[in-house]
């Protein structure tokens, strides 16, 4: 990019940054601005965002990481989020099943204690259940492109299964105090777990790619 790119660039960002300021806080001084976490193009990603993610643990949190690390996590989520669902839509989204979406709620609402602290944080966080559902939704759609683009094209042979067996998944188990069954009983086991390696680098590669071709600009999640 040249260097009279970059000014460019960085001159409507500054200026996107100085139209967020509400012109309502010349009456009102306390009012309080919403900073800006991330740039996707011209998509913007608020701190508040990033907060109302953590409140909720709409992403799951990794275990023992620090709050600023996980915020940071939940902000390259949403960023790969963004990006994915502009190339969903330019194939057209699918409507999600109803029954799918409530069982992913279901699915965030049980990595707190109990039914009531989840409602509570989503009251903390300012979103209603159905407000959650729709970032579900979306959530959901983008997994449904990826099974319908990539799923298909991932094949594991049967000698890279017996590899892996003799290999890293025995050394595993073995590291573990674990026993070894026979290969025929574990293999669909293996073949679902090479499937699952395959189609997350799969993933990593599509969304490397798509930021590649989009301007991101980070400037906080906290």
């Amino acid at each position: 990019m040249s260097r009279f790119r970059r000014l460019a660039d960085g001159g409507w960002r500054l200026a996107l940054l100085l139209l967020l300021l509400p012109i309502a806080s010349r009456q009102a001084p306390a009012a309080i601005v919403d900073r800006i976490a991330a740039l996707v193009d011209r998509q913007v990603i608020t701190v508040s965002e990033v907060s109302q993610m953590a409140e909720i643990r709409f992403f799951p949190r990794k275990a023992g990481q620090s709050d600023d690390d996980s915020r940071h996590d939940i902000l390259e989520s949403l960023i790969a989020q963004a990006l994915r669902f502009r190339d969903v839509e330019r194939f057209g989204a699918e409507d999600i099943p109803k029954d799918s979406i409530e069982a992913r709620f279901l699915d965030i609402q049980k990595r707190f204690p109990a039914a009531g602290d989840f409602a509570a944080a989503m009251q903390r966080a300012e979103l209603s259940p159905d407000e959650v559902r729709a970032l579900v939704k979306r959530q959901l759609q983008v997994e449904a492109y990826i099974q319908e683009r990539f799923a298909p094209m991932i094949f594991v042979s049967t000698d890279e299964i017996e590899a892996y067996y003799r290999g890293d998944w025995s050394q595993q188990r073995r590291q573990r105090g674990l026993s070894i069954p026979p290969l025929a009983e574990v293999t669909e086991e293996i073949r679902t777990l090479l499937k699952s390696n395959r189609l997350q680098s799969e993933i990593d590669r599509w969304t490397t790619q798509l930021r590649a071709r989009a301007n991101v600009d980070i400037y906080s999640w906290r």
